[in-house]
């Protein structure tokens, strides 16, 4: 458990709320948390062939000619491969 600091007058009016709602400052105070702070989500990217055939019809129109990869949708190793061999990186 962690303790967080308030200054006397917060702590009574989150008393007085928490009260009214029948709870304890610290129920309330982990109420308004779930309520007001979105749970970060995590996202992964699915790879060219788990699209939909529109998706990939789109990516392959704007795909450079260079990119092997399904994993490079962006770009980014067909990238360092040209800035490698452009400039001997």
């Amino acid at each position: 458990m962690a303790t967080i600091s308030l200054n006397s007058n917060l702590y009574e009016q989150a008393q007085l709320y928490a009260k009214a709602d029948d709870m304890s400052v610290e129920e309330w105070v982990a109420k308004l948390i779930i309520r007001y702070v979105p749970e970060k989500k995590k996202y992964k990217m699915k790879s060219l062939k788990e699209l939909s055939p529109e998706l990939q019809a789109l990516i392959g129109f704007a795909k450079s000619e260079t990119v092997a990869d399904d994993d490079d949708i962006n770009g980014d190793k067909a990238r360092m491969e040209f800035l490698t061999n452009r400039y001997s990186l």
